[in-house]
């Protein structure tokens, strides 16, 4: 962790020595608005953030609205659903932030994050009824299927909190790209449904609970709608 500390300070380092050259630039990031984008974390980067952490905390569709040039508002997160014969499954991502732009040099800006992430997912297996087979004789064998019945499943509860240092890049008063580096902790809560049958009375489920902190990196794209009118 300290290491990662180290390396971020030298990252910042730079990123105020190239803030500071880019001073004499013309400035594309004053009147902005409403913007929408996509924050993500490259899976080549994957290992650098902690293990014990979802991944999925860091993918976001996101809207951006500044208030002004220093103070901006976020939300953002995605919904994702899968259902098949035998194992529906869901996973919410919501997110909300504030940000305030430290530095404001030309194409490059420097700016403080602080994000709250809630995420709920669920899953569940189902199983097949034990098959009605005819008598051995009978070759192929004869197997009735019976509908299915619940099996097992697991719901989980993440809430995490993290606070990055972003470099965002304007390559025109619209389009830019961001990079953050900072810290996550998040607590996570997992119920497991144990497996039970239809004619019997349902098990106790059994929860856990985890927390940790680690390294969080974030890449984004954000395109702006229009600038602000003052």
């Amino acid at each position: 962790m300290r290491d990662w500390l180290v390396i971020g300070g030298i990252v910042l380092l730079g990123v105020l020595g190239a803030a500071g050259a880019a001073g004499a630039q013309e400035n594309l990031s004053v009147g902005r608005g409403f913007g929408l984008g996509v924050r993500y974390l490259p899976s080549a980067l994957s290992p650098l953030a902690m293990i014990d952490v979802d991944l999925g905390l860091g993918s976001a569709l996101t809207a951006q609205y500044w208030v002004n040039d220093q103070f901006a508002l976020e939300l953002g997160g995605w919904i994702s659903s899968f259902t098949d014969q035998w194992n529906p499954r869901s996973y919410t991502n919501v997110s909300a932030g504030l940000l305030l732009k430290l530095l404001d040099h030309g194409q490059d800006d420097l700016y403080l994050v602080g994000r709250g992430i809630s995420v709920q997912s669920t899953y569940s297996y189902y199983c097949i009824r034990p098959a009605e087979k005819a008598p051995s004789d009978v070759s192929p064998p004869d197997e009735k299927i019976l509908p299915p019945c619940w099996s097992n499943g697991s719901r989980a509860s993440t809430l995490a909190v993290e606070v990055l240092i972003g470099l965002e890049h304007s390559w025109s008063a619209q389009l830019t790209t961001n990079f953050e580096f900072g810290l996550i902790y998040a607590q996570t809560v997992t119920t497991y449904f144990p497996p039970s049958a239809p004619e019997e009375p349902a098990p106790k489920p059994e929860t856990s609970a985890a927390s940790g902190l680690g390294i969080s990196v974030r890449f984004s794209l954000n395109f702006y709608l229009a600038k602000a009118t003052k």
